[in-house]
């Protein structure tokens, strides 16, 4: 019996955005008020280095997470840039709320959705995070007004690892106090998604809005195109 519904958060509870112009127009201003020109291509290949290494440490280092700060020291070692500790500091900040300046919005019919499953399904969030942290996207999901629906909100900046890491989901059933066969988990990714909850003994829905072909190695138990089809489901593994 199911018990408890888990969900990713970027493409599956709200719209996924590139934040990375933001950074680099930050950055730019930064080093200018130090005397130090950058222009905008520089910062952007430097950043998207930076992203590149980010992915290879997750694909060679067991799904480890790697730190803003981490990634702020490679893209200065890329710029051949200098900067004293405090000044780090600051831009990472920058760089960590630069969402709060232009929130993504919610995808279509999570509200309706949420209200729905909350009084029968413990409700929990399972999601990765780049260079936005999980105590930023709290705020963002309090904003939305739906971080209220969720017992458990697992980011992968607080635990260490990256989904489909087993401990991103042992993480949430754990708090959630239920098993991993009275779980499902529901995302957009399959390498990640439907491979980490599958790989625990999950139940993994699919949340394909863009018509992909999925793979014989990632098969999700169910898929949808639009999330209202959840509550269907549920009603009929119930």
């Amino acid at each position: 019996m199911i018990k408890a519904v888990t969900f990713d958060l970027w493409n599956t509870l709200i719209s996924d955005r590139n934040y990375d112009d933001l950074r680099i127009r930050c950055l730019a201003k930064i080093l200018s008020q130090q005397n130090i020109i950058k222009d905008y291509n520089e910062i952007s290949e430097a950043i998207s280095a930076a992203h590149e290494r980010a992915h290879k440490v997750w694909e060679k280092e067991n799904y480890r997470y790697v730190s803003v700060d981490e990634r702020l020291e490679y893209l200065l070692e890329n710029l051949k840039v200098n900067l004293p500790k405090n000044l780090k500091l600051s831009i990472v900040k920058e760089f960590k709320e630069a969402i709060l300046k232009d929130p993504p919005s919610l995808v279509e019919g999570v509200q309706k959705v949420l209200e729905s499953l909350k009084p029968d399904y413990k409700l929990g969030i399972i999601c990765d995070t780049g260079i936005t942290p999980g105590n930023i996207l709290r705020i963002i999901l309090e904003r939305a007004q739906i971080l209220g629906f969720f017992e458990v909100t697992v980011f992968s900046d607080e635990v260490g690892y990256n989904k489909p890491h087993r401990h991103m989901f042992e993480t949430a059933l754990k708090e959630l106090r239920v098993e991993t066969s009275e779980a499902i988990h529901v995302g957009d990714l399959l390498q990640t998604d439907v491979a980490g909850a599958k790989a625990m003994g999950m139940k993994a829905v699919w949340f394909n809005r863009g018509g992909l072909v999925k793979t014989d190695q990632c098969a999700p138990d169910f898929e949808v195109d639009a999330l209202t089809q959840l509550t269907h489901i549920l009603k009929e593994i119930r």
